[in-house]
């Protein structure tokens, strides 16, 4: 293709709010003389300001266009200083193409690209029709397939969803947790929990003019609001591979389309949260160059079963227990932050008991999260590591806070840090930061530290 394709006029909001902006300048000077006079002046100053950006807006939106011609993506800008921008498409990573619903009723969308490397800048935006996006996307990432290798229904699908509202499953399953550990335990944690309830009833009552009745709707809004929205992010969610490219799309009200380059897929990150442990599956995420896709999962993978991990990238591994080497390791390094939290928790509790007796049940949620959190590091000790597979990939186990992340480095283009301390040189070992295209960095704590030195160097 080598014709010229404009821009949707969705472009030119990009700089009326910039104009936006400036009304409010001649509307705090009205404000200020607080008379007719002066808020009329200020209103025909802001339509004078509101028609020279949008006649500065049309300029700019006219004198922009892109290409593509011989695998090139040529876009221009500009009308004095003009900005003209051109990559290839074997340096192109991801291509992603956002249509939000005020995009959808104006025929537009966002396209954004993101590159491979971080040498000229991480990501380009445009804003194309609806036609003139699924155009381009072709020619930069041919893919032509039907087959969904992951499409989510039934309990797959109710796990996707979950999973992906963080707050509302966060919540509901940690009740569910406590149900099932009173049944075990053989104790009253119910009541313990049903009088946590009324002493916030009370305290709530007593500091807040409406009580709890205003806590527990904003709660039911924050949950209703996060399953919401990741039931329309889900919504007919698919993944499918072809020709090296893999194709996730989905989504109800705001639809999206990513086609993410298989050769240039940097990472893929497993994250056990705990919701994850009780469902036994597991959000897949992936990193390609400068993409970073933190904010839906491309697939859930069950507990034991890669298969379809592996089908999206044939040379994808899990981390073994072998690479831990818990031997000579601190479990103070593990141990002390999520310590130091549960102890602080336990002195609150112990201060309210003296100073405000009614409060001591609300800190028994705080102490419940430090267990956790304490747990989770425990687990740390025992499964983190790092090390380089015979198919040149990096495996990497890590815990952060109330997550442990199983990481599989496909790329080379990698950095390593390697820290040292008084305690970790005499038992051999150090703390290893691996910095991802992504500009993002994970550290693995006390790895042996001849091994660290000889990862960098392994082939």
């Amino acid at each position: 293709m080598n014709k010229k394709i404009r821009f949707h006029i969705v472009f030119t909001l990009h700089y009326l709010r910039y104009g936006l902006v400036l009304c409010l300048v001649p509307m705090l000077d009205a404000l200020l003389r607080f008379d007719l006079h002066s808020l009329w002046v200020a209103l025909m100053q802001d339509a004078a300001i509101v028609l020279a950006s949008a006649a500065a807006a049309l300029l700019l939106w006219r004198a922009a266009w892109l290409c593509v011609h011989k695998d090139m993506l040529h876009v221009h800008q500009g009308i004095f200083f003009k900005n003209s921008f051109s990559c290839s498409r074997s340096s192109i990573a991801v291509v992603e193409i956002v249509r939000p619903l005020y995009c959808r009723l104006l025929g537009a969308s966002r396209m954004t690209i993101y590159f491979k490397t971080n040498a000229n800048r991480r990501s380009f935006t445009l804003y194309l029709s609806k036609k003139d996006a699924a155009e381009v996307a072709d020619l930069l990432m041919p893919l032509r397939t039907d087959t969904a290798l992951f499409a989510p229904t039934g309990f797959e699908r109710l796990a996707f969803v979950m999973l992906s509202a963080n707050i509302l499953t966060s919540t509901l399953f940690g009740l569910w947790g406590l149900k099932q550990l009173d049944g075990v335990l053989n104790s009253n944690l119910q009541r313990i929990a049903l009088d946590t309830f009324y002493e916030a009833e009370l305290f709530a009552a007593r500091w807040m003019p409406a009580g709890l009745a205003f806590l527990v709707t904003l709660g039911f809004a924050v949950m209703g609001f996060s399953m919401l929205y990741s039931l329309m992010q889900t919504a007919r969610f698919t993944v499918c591979r072809a020709h090296g490219v893999i194709l996730s799309k989905g989504g109800l009200l705001r639809h999206t389309e990513r086609r993410i380059r298989v050769s240039c897929v940097s990472a893929c990150d497993i994250c056990t949260t705990l919701p994850a442990r009780l469902l036994r599956r597991y959000p897949v995420y992936l990193s390609a160059g400068s993409f970073r896709g933190r904010d839906l999962p491309v697939l859930v993978m069950k507990k034991g079963q890669a298969q379809q991990v592996e089908t999206l990238l044939p040379n994808f591994s899990l981390p073994d227990g072998e690479m831990c080497c818990p031997e000579r390791k601190s479990p103070v390094q593990y141990l002390w932050k999520p310590g130091a939290v549960l102890l602080f928790s336990l002195a609150l509790c112990g201060v309210a008991s003296y100073v405000m007796p009614p409060i001591l049940p609300m800190l028994f949620l705080p102490v419940v999260l430090s267990l956790l959190c304490l747990a989770v590091s425990a687990e740390g000790f025992f499964r983190e590591g790092l090390h380089k597979n015979k198919n040149r990939t990096l495996s990497v186990c890590y815990s952060r806070g109330f997550t442990r992340h199983d990481l599989c480095v496909f790329t080379p283009d990698l950095a390593y840090t390697l820290r040292e301390n008084p305690f970790s040189v005499s038992r051999g070992r150090c703390d290893v930061t691996v910095h991802l295209p992504c500009a993002v960095h994970v550290t693995v704590r006390s790895v042996l530290k001849y091994l660290a030195q000889e990862i960098p160097f392994t082939l």
